[in-house]
Parts: C-alpha cells; sequence; structure tokens
C-alpha cells in the first residue's frame, strides 16, 4: 500500500492465482485497518484493443475485462476477484485499472500483426497485445532518472516467473516477445513460450490432447519446471546444475538461449541496442542469467563488469553494471509497478 508521496506503507505477496473469490474477500479484509484509503489501483495483465489508459473501475470497464477472461484465465480472473472483494470490504472507494497491455499500444500494425489470414485478424481482434507493459514503463523512466537522458535504442528484459523483452525506441514500444496470450515469447518459469504451432497442431490431432489438456500443460507444466522435471525456480535450477543434473543444465541453457535469440530479433527491430536493462525476480537477482544473455550485445565480450554485477544482488537498488569500455550501456532496475499504478491512478479522471 503507498501513500500519495509514493511512500511504502506496507507491501506483501498473496498467491492470488491460487485463490477462490471467498479467499479473496478474506484476505482484502486485512486492509480495513486503514481507514482513510481514498481509492484501490490495481494491475491488469490485459486491456484488450480499447483500454489503454489507466480508467477508472466501473461497471462499463467491468464488461469489457469480463471478455477479456477467455484470451488469459490465468491473470484476469483472479484479478477481477480482487477486485469484487476491494468493493466488498470498500464499497464507497472508487477503483481504478491500469495494465499491462497499453504501453505496447505505439506498436506498428506491422509489428502488431500475425501472417494470419486478415479477416481472422479483423474478425476477432487478433494482435499481439504484449504484456509486462507496467514493469517495462517503470524501467524506461528510471532509466531516465538513472541516466538523466534516456537513449533512443533501448530493450527491456523483464526476466521472473513470466518472461519477456521490449524494444522501445525513444520511450515508445516498437516490437515485443509476448503476443495475443502471455505464453509467446520466451521459456518462462512454467509457461512453454513460443512453440511451432504445427506441433501443437499435431498434438491436438494425431496425440489426441485435448484442448485443456494442452493449455494446463503449456501454462502450468513447461518451461524450466517442464524440462528440468525439479523446479521453476531459477535458483533451483542453478544449484541442481552445479550438482550435476543434466535436466537442470538442459533447462538453463534453453532458457538463455531463447533469451539470448529474443534479444537478437529486438536489436534488429531497433537496428541496434544503446542500453539493455534486466528487471523482473530473475533479472534482478541472477547474475549469471544477466551475464549469460548480455553476452549477446557484444559480439561475445562481456557486456556487464563481472564485480558489479556480482554485488550488485546484495545491493538491493538500481545499479550500473556496465563493462569499462562496453558499448551497451547495462542496468539492473528493480521493478515497480505499484509506483506506475500510483502515478497513473492520480493522473486518471476522477
Amino acid at each position: 500500500m503507498l501513500a500519495q508521496d509514493e511512500s511504502l506503507l506496507q507491501s506483501g505477496t498473496e498467491s492470488w492465482a491460487s485463490a477462490d473469490r471467498s479467499q479473496c474477500v478474506a484476505r482484502v479484509e486485512a486492509l480495513r485497518r486503514f481507514s482513510n484509503c481514498e481509492a484501490v489501483g490495481h494491475r491488469f495483465v490485459h486491456g484488450g484493443l480499447k483500454l489503454r489508459r489507466t480508467v477508472l473501475l466501473d461497471a462499463a470497464v467491468r464488461e469489457q475485462l469480463d471478455a477479456l477472461v477467455a484470451i488469459d484465465p490465468l491473470h484476469m480472473r483472479p484479478a477481477l476477484w480482487v477486485a469484487d472483494a476491494v468493493s466488498t470490504v470498500f464499497p464507497d472507494v472508487p477503483q481504478y485499472a491500469a495494465f499491462d497491455t497499453a504501453f505496447h499500444a505505439t506498436l506498428s500494425e506491422a509489428a502488431a500483426g500475425y501472417g494470419i489470414p486478415q479477416e481472422w485478424t479483423e474478425r476477432w481482434g487478433l494482435r499481439r497485445f504484449g504484456f509486462h507493459g507496467l514493469s517495462v514503463a517503470y524501467s524506461v523512466g528510471r532509466a531516465r532518472e538513472m541516466l538523466r537522458a534516456l537513449p533512443e535504442r533501448v530493450v527491456v528484459c523483464h526476466l521472473g516467473s513470466g518472461c519477456s523483452m521490449t524494444a522501445v525506441r525513444q520511450g515508445r514500444s516498437v516490437d515485443t516477445t509476448m503476443g495475443f496470450t502471455p505464453l509467446e515469447g520466451l521459456m518462462m518459469g512454467t509457461r512453454s513460450g513460443s512453440v511451432d504451432p504445427g506441433l501443437l497442431l499435431y498434438l491436438l490431432t494425431t496425440a489426441k490432447m485435448t484442448a485443456h489438456e494442452l493449455a494446463d500443460a503449456l501454462n502450468h507444466r513447461a518451461g524450466l519446471l517442464g524440462v528440468s522435471g525439479l523446479s521453476a525456480d531459477m535458483r533451483q535450477i542453478i544449484a541442481a546444475a552445479a550438482a550435476g543434473s543434466g535436466t537442470a543444465a538442459l533447462a538453463y541453457n534453453r532458457f538463455i538461449l531463447y533469451a539470448r535469440r529474443a534479444l537478437g530479433a529486438m536489436l534488429g527491430a531497433l537496428g541496434g541496442v544503446e542500453l539493455l536493462i534486466f528487471t523482473g525476480g530473475i533479472g534482478e537477482n541472477s547474475a549469471r542469467v544477466r551475464r549469460d544473455i548480455a553476452l549477446a550485445v557484444n559480439e561475445g565480450s562481456p557486456a556487464v563488469d563481472a564485480a558489479a554485477n556480482e554485488s550488485a544482488n546484495e545491493a538491493g537498488v538500481d545499479v550500473d553494471i556496465t563493462a569499462s569500455g562496453g558499448d551497451t550501456r547495462v542496468l539492473l532496475i528493480h521493478a515497480r509497478e505499484d509506483l506506475v499504478i500510483l502515478r497513473e491512478l492520480l493522473q486518471a479522471p476522477h
């Protein structure tokens, strides 16, 4: 919980995705002690085609968000339950919705579209929405503060349980790895990332897998967990690989390869990169992951300073970890989506 001056009153982590409506109400009940609460801001992963800025969460907006549950039930359904719980606990307090997809509304039609029949695109609104936008927006703003000026070509690597990369030109998103849903792109903790659509068709037709089985596996039993057979936690993957686990080593190497492929694609979209930002749980806490991915930008020579990169984990602050003489600046920035939501809430029409 944040005050208007951005001071942190209280923080915590709850696994909303595993909760039901009643559990959400019980958890929000704990907020009753904040009797002077004036507004509540929510992070919504998806805003669809129309919701491209922070808005008052009224009945009309709620109806639009309900329609988006079919695209991303994993994130949208519990987020709506939390909003319902807040309405129960604070019935007279206005609520605002901020959207991860909003930052990517600047994608060109070429970048946003897929190579599918245009009739499908227009009929069902199929496009690359992009996600992690609140995190990317914070990283871009924070980098501008740290460097006094934002370079023209920036790549933001948000690496956590969900992973994505975003190409940013002059502060605006021009390409990103996540697409119509948060499944596309990099290999993640339990999500597969990009998979040949022909492979998925094969599983549906020849292997007779149901759509439900496929969705469950791609969202919950793939990625680091699925490849290693051990864990979705990068710390445990690295430790297991060091102890001799072949599947853990494979999971790590595949994760890095997916990321370096994606970084190459973002560099292609931008025509090069002047600033590389790491954020998110893995990006903030794994010096090895940062080092191995950043090798892709300096033709094999280190892009990060080894000592600064290692000590950054302990410092717990945003830091420049660029190697001496490196052509590309590299920053570690701690994700603060909450600050973005607060700032947008305060600027939103009331």
